[in-house]
Parts: C-alpha cells; structure tokens; sequence
C-alpha cells in the first residue's frame, strides 16, 4: 500500500496529511471552472426546477457522485499519482465545445462540455490510474444534463403514442373493447385522454439513472452489467405501459373521471415499483447466471479459515 493509501485509511489523518499545495490547486481550479461553467450551471438548475420538468432527479445527481467519489477513495489513493499531458487536450477540447456552444446559442454544448472538463482535469491533476478509479462518478454526472426542450417534446410526444398503443394492444387482448386516436382511449360512451406526463420521459430519465447505478454496483460480469444498464430503457417503459394500461382497466369499469383523478396520481408511484421489482428481479438472475467470479474468489480466500502456522 502507498503512503497515500495509508494516510487516507484514516479519513481524519488522511486530510491533515494532504499535501496543500495541491489542495490550493484544486480550489484554483474549482473557482475558475465554476466561472467558466456558471451560465451552465444556471441552466442545468432552470431545467431541474423549470414546470413539469423531466430533470426533477437533477439535484440529487452531484450528492450521488460525491458519494460514490468517497466509495472509491481508497482504490483513488492506491493509484499512482501521475498527472497525464492527455489531460491537458481534453480541457482543451471542453473549452473549444463550449466556445463553439456560446457562439451558436446551443446552451446544450456548453453543458455537455462539463463532463469532458472534470475528465481533463483528473487525468491533468491525478493521471491515467487515477481517473480509471473515478471513472463512474464522473461519468454520471451526465444525468444531470437537461436536453433541450425541443428534444425532449418531440420524444415525449412519441414515447406516449407508442405506450399508449402496447396498452390498448393489451387491453384489447384480455377483452376489453377499446380504441386508440391519437392521445385518446374510446371505450363505450367514454373516453379518456393520455396526457404528456403519462408518456414516461420522465421515468425513463429517471431509471436510467438507477439503472446505471445498479449496473456499477452489480456484483456480476461486465457483459451482465451491461445487459442490466441496456434494459433500463424497456424496463422503465414496460413499466409505464403498466400504468397506462391500469388508467384504461379503471376507465373502462369506473369511468375516466374515477382514472383521471386520484388514481392517476397514485399510478405514477407504480412506475417506480414496478420498475424496482424488475430491476432487481433481473440483478438477481444475473447474479446466479453471471456472477463476477474474481469478487468470489477474493471473498472466498478472506472467509477461508486461518492456516495453522507450522513451528520450527
């Protein structure tokens, strides 16, 4: 282990043993990012808190990094410290992004460029090593990123018609007489309408998100991890065809105005449960069919029991 390693075993002595002129540079280089980044960062914060935003989640995204950014201190310190000159190109390229993202009026640029920008700056400060520690927290920091509007709206419009076409598929599948046009649902003498929150943007956001996470903690094999973060997408959207299939069930025998009403708050709370059961149901088969075979052996090395030591 290195003398890093060692002094950040404890956290308490690992700060007092920091070399501080390195800790200077980092806040240099945080208030100069922060200036460089602050029309940025006014957006990211618009479109989390902006009405019926897909990007509620964004506030939580930085906390879920510097959590995961303590998780993997200990793997950080062992790395060697060797600031890698390919750094440098990458802030260089962020920069010319966001440059090139002011000049257009493309805000989107500019806060795409932020993700580019803490790579550069590890690799330039902590090197190669480093950085592979880090890698997921930074990169996650992509789902804090709001899509233009303009993205956004037209995909919703889209992913609502699909998901509200597999639910009157369904439905007319178990009997129940029911007709789609457009973003409405005709059953007998009534009808009910399939608004923009029930396409499922926001969810999908949202689980990719957890399902990134869930992929970077699976204790399974790169290729199954990568299966779990593939299926984020059908996962959150079979879910929310569930929800959309429950409005019509309740449409169908207590009214749309009985579906349109509390249980149509209530359903959106669905999304989520289903959406976990899924996810985890999956993470468990995956863990029996692919389990990541060198965690195994290390556990299984630390739970044998001790060799008894031969005397002389």
């Amino acid at each position: 282990m290195t003398q890093d390693a060692q002094s950040f075993a404890n956290p308490i002595h690992g700060v007092k043993d920091l070399n501080y002129r390195l800790l200077i540079l980092l806040g240099v280089v945080i208030a100069l990012v922060t200036a460089l980044y602050w029309n940025a960062f006014e957006r990211m914060h618009y479109g989390w808190g902006a009405t019926e935003s897909y990007y509620t989640h964004g506030y939580l995204v930085p906390f879920i990094t510097l959590f995961f950014l303590w998780r993997q201190r200990g793997q950080f310190m062992a790395a060697p410290l060797q600031p890698a000159a390919i750094g440098h190109l990458v802030i260089g390229g962020a920069i010319l992004v966001m440059l090139v993202g002011n000049f257009l009026n493309f805000m989107i640029f500019g806060m795409l460029s932020f993700i580019p920008m803490v790579f550069g700056l590890s690799l330039a400060l902590f090197g190669i090593e480093r950085t592979k520690a880090i890698w997921f927290p930074l990169a996650f920091l992509f789902f804090m990123i709001p899509m233009p509007e303009s993205v956004t709206q037209s995909f919703s419009l889209q992913l609502k018609l699909a998901a509200t076409n597999l639910a009157v598929f369904t439905a007319n599948g178990l009997t129940l007489p029911m007709v789609q046009e457009g973003s409405f649902i005709h059953f007998g003498d009534d009808q009910l309408l399939i608004g923009d929150v029930c396409s499922g943007l926001r969810s999908l956001i949202a689980l990719l998100a957890f399902g990134a996470i869930m992929a970077y903690i699976s204790k399974t094999r790169p290729w199954a991890q990568v299966l779990l973060l593939i299926m984020s997408a059908p996962i959150a959207i079979v879910s929310n065809v569930f929800r959309i299939l429950l409005l019509c069930v309740v449409g169908y025998f207590w009214g749309s105005e009985t579906a349109a009403g509390t249980f149509h708050d209530v359903s959106g709370v669905l999304i989520f449960v289903v959406a976990f059961i899924l996810f985890f149901s999956l993470e468990s088969l995956l863990r029996r069919w692919a389990p990541n075979t060198t965690e195994s052996g290390d556990a299984s090395e630390k739970d044998a029991p001790p060799q008894d030591k031969e005397t002389a």
